[in-house]
């Protein structure tokens, strides 16, 4: 492989790593610290994070699809993990910047909105490009994540 391919890869492989749970609930804690209703916000955000880590891993767990680097497993966590559809970065970072962007927007800042949507779409890719999913489960993991922040702006962020 190149040098310029490696390089290439090393910094998708950085994109990846946005949608890391920890990364994500931090970006979400420093740009909403400043708006109002801070607390609630951030709460219902956290606590939408987690019930779309259970839906997506239950997914996972029962439906399982291999990973297209052909990941093996040999208990239930590593089920999880090894399973491709839905893709639970996609479905994260989608649910997340999605919501921040809605707080941003609903607070009169619209300029975080473009960048949340570039880095929902570079971690989506990366994600292929990185063979740990199929474009069907990134597509999935977008569907899941934005239909739970869909039901969050009916009825719980303000």
């Amino acid at each position: 492989m190149s040098l310029k391919k490696t390089k290439y890869a090393e910094y998708i492989r950085d994109f990846t790593a946005i949608g890391n749970p920890f990364l994500l609930l931090l970006v979400g804690f420093c740009t909403l610290y400043s708006l109002p209703n801070f607390s609630y916000n951030f709460v219902i955000l956290i606590i939408a994070f987690l019930i779309n880590e259970v839906i997506c891993s239950g997914i996972k767990y029962f439906w399982h699809k291999p990973r297209p680097n052909g990941q093996v497993f040999e208990s239930g966590f590593e089920k999880i993990d090894a399973g491709s559809f839905p893709s639970i970065h996609a479905s994260r970072i989608a649910l997340v910047y999605l919501s921040l962007g809605y707080l941003h927007y609903l607070n009169g800042n619209t300029l975080p909105i473009p960048i949340f949507l570039m880095i929902i779409v570079i971690v989506g890719y990366s994600r292929t490009f990185l063979k740990k999913h199929f474009w069907t489960d990134v597509l999935a993991g977008w569907f899941f994540g934005t239909l739970q922040f869909l039901i969050l702006v009916s009825f719980l962020l303000k």
